[in-house]
């Protein structure tokens, strides 16, 4: 572990409530690795052995099914995957692969749970970890419900912007086929999204998005009743 390493930790909310000699003590079982592009650090089905803590790069869970996999979700610096598993000591219910190459924090998951039981900043700082996930859980499911293909992708595209207004360009964090399964469309449904949101100034045919003008697309997401999901808006807030 690289003394640059630390404030990458400390941008987890997992740490967030540790002191410094805390820290320093529950580090010392863990180790970090830099992982490739493709790498696949967990698979759904295995028993956890470690948790993850994502310092750098881009991570996406994958749900598997008989014929297909679809991206649940993207993690960046500061997330952890995946937290029930390890507490449970339970199977995973996805597979992560890495998307962008990235150094992973390993902790291994016999460890972690005796340091849980025994530190209660530890505890509460995946009391906090947990329920800012549920709320992104609960966010996606209502937007599968209640929203359409074109409100989806404009509430992640306003996610993934730095700032508030003016013109700006966003990266997805994984190709369009996977943010096609991120907001539980197909293919072309998410390509007609894109062209229904281009009178607004959004164009791009790759991962990168261009948007010119960011408050109109945020008044059309206002229109609406849209929002930002928390562990976006708590994630830019981070960095």
């Amino acid at each position: 572990m690289r003394p640059s390493d630390l404030p990458l930790i400390r941008r987890s909310r997992l740490f967030a409530p540790l002191s410094e000699p805390e820290l320093a003590i529950l580090l010392a079982s863990c180790f970090v690795q830099t992982l490739p592009r493709g790498a696949t650090p967990c698979r759904q089905g295995e028993e956890p052995e470690f948790l993850h803590v994502v310092l750098s790069g881009g991570v996406g869970l994958f749900g598997e099914g008989p014929r297909e996999e679809v991206l649940v979700e993207f993690f960046g610096p500061g997330d952890s995957f995946i937290l029930p598993a390890v507490m449970l000591d339970a199977p995973y219910l996805m597979s992560a692969r890495i998307l962008e190459e990235g150094r992973i924090l390993m902790w291994p998951a016999g460890a972690f749970r005796t340091q849980i039981r025994a530190n209660g900043a530890l505890a509460y700082g995946a009391a906090l970890l947990l329920s800012s996930y549920w709320r992104t859980l609960v966010s996606q499911i209502k937007d599968l419900k209640l929203l359409s293909a074109i409100e989806r992708l404009s509430a992640l595209l306003l996610s993934l912007a730095p700032r508030d207004t003016g013109p700006v360009t966003v990266t997805l964090p994984g190709g369009r086929r996977l943010i096609a399964g991120r907001l539980g469309v197909t293919p072309q449904s998410l390509s007609r999204a894109f062209a229904a949101l281009r009178p607004l100034g959004v164009s791009g045919s790759s991962r990168d998005v261009s948007i010119a003008d960011l408050s109109r697309l945020r008044d059309f997401a206002a229109t609406r009743g849209l929002f930002a999901p928390r562990q976006e808006v708590e994630r830019r807030a981070r960095r």
